[in-house]
Parts: C-alpha cells; sequence; structure tokens
C-alpha cells in the first residue's frame, strides 16, 4: 500500500487552487517589478536582462512548494516529484513528441506571424550558460509544480474529467510565456507534456518531458552565440 502511495499522489489538494492563484500573481507581480529595474541592453550587462527575468520564474514553483510543505505532506508525496524509472521512460516520449509538434506548428505558424528574436547575448558567458542552465531544469522543475502540480491536484480534487484537465492546463501553460506567436505550438506543446503527467499521475513524468522539450532551444541558444 505504501509502495502505491508513493507511484499516485493523492488527489485531495484542498490548497492547490490557492497555492495556484499565488504563485501565478506573485510571478507577474515580481515580473513587473523586475522589468522596471532592467538595465539598459548594453555591453556586458547585458547577461543581466537575460537571466534576471528568470528570478520571477522562481514563485512559480516556491509557492506550491511551501504550500504543499506546511499544508499538504511535502512535494514528493503530493506531487510524486521525484521521477521515477518509468517517469523517465514517459517523460522521454512524451517531450520528443512535444518537440517535433512544437516544430511542425511553429513552421506553420512562421508562415503568418514571423517569429521574435531570441534576448541572448553575443557571446557565450556564465550568463548565457545560467540561462540555458535553468531553461532546461529550473523552468521544468517551477512550472510543473504550479501548474501540472498545484493546478492538476486542485482540479483533480473538484473531480475535473482527466482529458479537461489536460486541456486546461495546456492553455494555462501557454499562456503563461506571453507569446502570441507561439500560443499554438505551446498549447501543443503542453497537452504532450501533460499527457506525461496523464499517464504516470506524477509530475516527475512531466518535469522530464518538459526539460526533455527545453533541451533543443537551449543547444540553440548555445550553437547561435
Amino acid at each position: 500500500m505504501d509502495e502505491q502511495r508513493q507511484q499516485h499522489p493523492p488527489t485531495d489538494l484542498a490548497w492547490g487552487l490557492t497555492a495556484f492563484l499565488l504563485g501565478f500573481g506573485a510571478y507577474y507581480l515580481a515580473s513587473l517589478v523586475i522589468i522596471g529595474f532592467l538595465p539598459a541592453p548594453n555591453g556586458s550587462r547585458s547577461g543581466v536582462r537575460l537571466v534576471l527575468p528568470l528570478v520571477a520564474n522562481l514563485f512559480l514553483g516556491l509557492v506550491p512548494w511551501w504550500f504543499s510543505r506546511r499544508r499538504g505532506r511535502g512535494v514528493l508525496a503530493d506531487f510524486g516529484f521525484l521521477p521515477t524509472r518509468r517517469d523517465v521512460m514517459v517523460g522521454l516520449v512524451c517531450g520528443v513528441t512535444s518537440v517535433v509538434v512544437g516544430l511542425i506548428i511553429s513552421m506553420l505558424v512562421a508562415q503568418v506571424i514571423p517569429p521574435q528574436a531570441s534576448p541572448v547575448t553575443s557571446h557565450v558567458d556564465a550568463w548565457l550558460v545560467g540561462y540555458v542552465a535553468f531553461l532546461v531544469i529550473g523552468a521544468p522543475i517551477t512550472e510543473e509544480l504550479l501548474v501540472r502540480g498545484a493546478l492538476w491536484g486542485a482540479l483533480e480534487r473538484y473531480q475535473v474529467p482527466q482529458l479537461t484537465i489536460l486541456v486546461l492546463t495546456a492553455l494555462i501553460f501557454a499562456f503563461l510565456h506571453l507569446d502570441p506567436s507561439r500560443l499554438a505550438s505551446l498549447f501543443a506543446q503542453g497537452v504532450a507534456i501533460g499527457a506525461a503527467r496523464l499517464v504516470t499521475g506524477r509530475i516527475g513524468a512531466s518535469m522530464v518531458a518538459h526539460a526533455t522539450n527545453n533541451l533543443l532551444p537551449g543547444i540553440v541558444t548555445l550553437a547561435a552565440t
């Protein structure tokens, strides 16, 4: 029985919706403050402009983590945070699917809406390495804790159908990035990443899928400098 509980986190997250709303709000509030204090985009300080906005992203994960520790049983039990071997396998499959689907949709959308340039520095330095590391490791943790951890668990508690949860969380995931030109591809990627959570019942799998999805843009970012 204990092993079964470890594999399948509980779905009675009464605090999940509150954690999601507070994490979401803290993220945007911090983003507005940080944008106001960003240095001018020149010289060696351009790396600060690249990395500093990521600080706001931390709130996406910190708020659900705090709620889980104070009002739940911790992220391991509440969300299935630590990936198992099955999580890794399912996550890799869903992550590769997300990359392929995202690329196809992005190419189609690019014919109508020109893609925006990525804010990267002109050479590989510590700032850029930190940016890519957070893209591949940090963002999958923080965003999955919020969207497919707290929000997904809360919707399950209110007995929302699983496929509806998959679609709703994918929409939230897409709008979270505030990039209209990538909205369609982000939604499709959100569905693919969320499928890992749906199949396993754990965010350990969706974190692996998310990290796999972000690995390609991370490599492209480093290669383009």
